[in-house]
């Protein structure tokens, strides 16, 4: 099976001889000084630069025109903002680039983060900024379908937005490429009914966020594999191991969230929103 979804391209380094990262020089964009080549992906190059303009640093991302995922990633952009959501400050054209300018986002991401333990209240803080990231795109009916560590990005504050909306899709579409057995998403953290073709919705996002929630409480992923095939079937068919007694309190928000069932899962961010609600009004801190 072909996995469909890729690193952010501006985290995600490719060798020189790469078609979209194989540059001898900074391509020239009017309006930016492009300052160094930061990642590649399988069609864009991503550049740290100087907007002359707004007169900051920004994260460029470069496809050969006619760019047509760049243009896709706008007009998401323009549906949706949101204090949780990577800010897109502009977009356009050369000859020969497609560009987006988007916020140039220093802190990082959540996978590097995860590399070190994450002590609980730091966790619950930041997944309740992914919730809540997830409820500004549920109320648009879209659904990410790629919610993963790598996809949140901190900021110098410490806050979380959520970043890279190329697999974003409407609620209810079902996506062509199952009909080439690829898989849309991560392995690690794709919903059970992802796998099997179902139509886009934002349970399965509610999933991929539960398996992230487990991942920072416990320090390893519910659903561990040294393949493909093995990591895929426990999504279909393992329960994961209970969560450790310190954190036992958050099993039913959990168990909630990793519902094989969807008609049992958390339909949506803000459903998850609104059990976070409850338990802090239960237990205020």
């Amino acid at each position: 099976m072909q996995q469909a979804a890729m690193l952010p391209a501006w985290r995600t380094p490719r060798s020189a001889g790469h078609d979209a990262g194989a540059f001898h020089a900074p391509p020239r964009v009017p309006g930016y000084r492009l300052l160094r080549h930061i990642g590649s992906g399988r069609r864009t190059a991503a550049w740290l630069a100087f907007d002359l303009n707004r007169r900051a640093d920004v994260v460029l991302k470069l496809e050969a025109a006619p760019g047509a995922s760049l243009e896709r990633d706008c007009v998401i952009a323009a549906r949706v903002q949101g204090p949780h959501l990577v800010h897109v400050h502009g977009h356009g054209r050369t000859a020969q680039w497609s560009f987006v300018a988007m916020e140039h986002v220093a802190g990082g991401d959540l996978a590097q983060r995860m590399r070190s333990p994450v002590g609980r209240e730091e966790a619950l803080a930041l997944f309740t900024q992914g919730a809540r990231a997830l409820a500004q795109l549920h109320r648009q009916r879209l659904v990410h379908r790629d919610v993963k560590p790598a996809n949140f990005l901190l900021r110098g504050d410490g806050s979380l937005v959520l970043a890279d909306f190329g697999l974003v899709a409407e609620q209810g579409s079902v996506d062509p490429a199952f009909a080439e057995g690829a898989i849309v998403g991560t392995p690690a953290y794709v919903a059970p009914e992802q796998l099997q073709g179902a139509p886009a919705a934002p349970a399965a996002d509610v999933y991929s966020l539960g398996v992230l929630l487990y991942e920072m409480l416990c320090g390893r992923p519910p659903f561990p594999g040294e393949t493909l095939m093995e990591i895929c079937s426990q999504h279909l068919l393992a329960q994961p191991a209970p969560l450790p007694a310190e954190h036992a309190d958050l099993q039913p928000l959990l168990d909630r969230m990793l519902c094989k069932e969807v008609q049992y899962r958390l339909p949506d961010g803000d459903a998850v929103l609104g059990l976070i609600g409850q338990r802090c009004r239960r237990d205020p801190e």
